[in-house]
């Protein structure tokens, strides 16, 4: 159960794609120290399954990135491989924010910043489990078990996540659950300006739809508090500290500190800010027709069952 620790020399230009090993080209590694995993600049970055290893990084300090694993592949400048076999048991559960995206998550996640809560927005190796999500059972224990390396309070997800919701949240003992929502034809009306007006309504529908099915397994295993964009968009101190409060967190955020929070773009400098689609216009035809799809693909069922507001 040797751990190794590589420099890195090169890495990929790519700010958005899910990550993985290839992402860096590594120099010839050493051994180093089991407890290498645990020091405050190492945190975990993706899984190697081939080798059974996590790949840690070394980093300066980010906590606070906007996207975690944005920030991970920018300033890493090391490789420290873990085998599965020394990663430690899953203890801690955090809260999971689970998101369609495009709805606020990231501004919610800053707000829970702001009240001095740890919360960690996207960290990857969640995202690159979703899209493996085999039927072995050891997947769910070694991505809790690696989680055990970044020991933040509140986990933001990735709005892949969606695509594999019991196994990340059955990787912890007692997670709390989040789930953030969107009026449908706002969201959609956003995905399309991020996309350049390029995206089509019937596959945006489409989208929704599934990423809207993770609700239906999470809400029949957990006690899922669901939040919607429309309710926290002005980040009101009562809306957010009643959050913390359910999350078990005694922390609390005073309205001035929130005020700060909401004079800013929540992912200024990313390729998601605001001044990426500033010269985007709107598109009412698009809304239309999406509103036309969304009526023939929302799942009823499940908007009933839970009385969702996305109509």
């Amino acid at each position: 159960m040797t751990l190794t620790e590589h420099p890195v020399r090169l890495r990929i230009d790519s700010r958005i794609s899910i990550s993985q090993p290839a992402d860096f080209i590594l120099d010839a590694g050493h051994p180093v120290d089991p407890s290498r995993m645990f020091d405050p600049d190492v945190s975990p970055y993706c899984f190697d399954f081939d080798d059974r290893k996590l790949f840690c990084v070394a980093t300066p300090a980010i906590s606070g990135a906007t996207f975690f694993y944005q920030a991970q592949r920018q300033h890493a400048r090391s490789v420290i491989k873990v085998p599965f076999d020394a990663l430690p048991e899953a203890t801690a559960s955090p809260t999971l924010m689970y998101s369609i995206g495009r709805c606020g998550s990231t501004l919610l996640n800053k707000a829970f910043e702001a009240a001095g809560v740890h919360a960690v927005s996207e960290p990857d190796f969640y995202t690159q489990a979703a899209y493996r999500q085999p039927a072995d059972p050891w997947l769910r224990e070694v991505l809790g078990r690696a989680a055990q390396l970044l020991p933040y309070s509140v986990v933001k997800l990735r709005a892949d996540c969606c695509y594999a919701p019991l196994l990340i949240a059955g990787a912890f003992h007692a997670p709390r659950v989040m789930f953030v929502l969107r009026d449908p034809v706002d969201w959609a009306a956003s995905l399309r300006r991020l996309s350049q007006n390029t995206v089509d309504p019937d596959a945006t529908a489409a989208i929704l739809r599934a990423l809207l099915a993770a609700l239906d397994p999470l809400t029949r295993h957990y006690a899922v508090r669901i939040c919607y964009y429309e309710d926290f968009a002005d980040l009101q101190e009562g809306y957010v500290n009643d959050l913390l409060a359910w999350m078990g967190s005694g922390a609390r955020v005073s309205q001035a500190q929130l005020a700060e929070v909401a004079g800013k773009d929540a992912q200024e400098g990313t390729t998601y800010a605001r001044d990426a689609v500033k010269n985007v216009p709107e598109d009412p035809a698009f809304r239309e027709a999406f509103g036309l799809a969304w009526s023939k693909l929302r799942p009823v069922e499940l908007i009933d069952r839970l009385q969702l507001r996305l109509i």
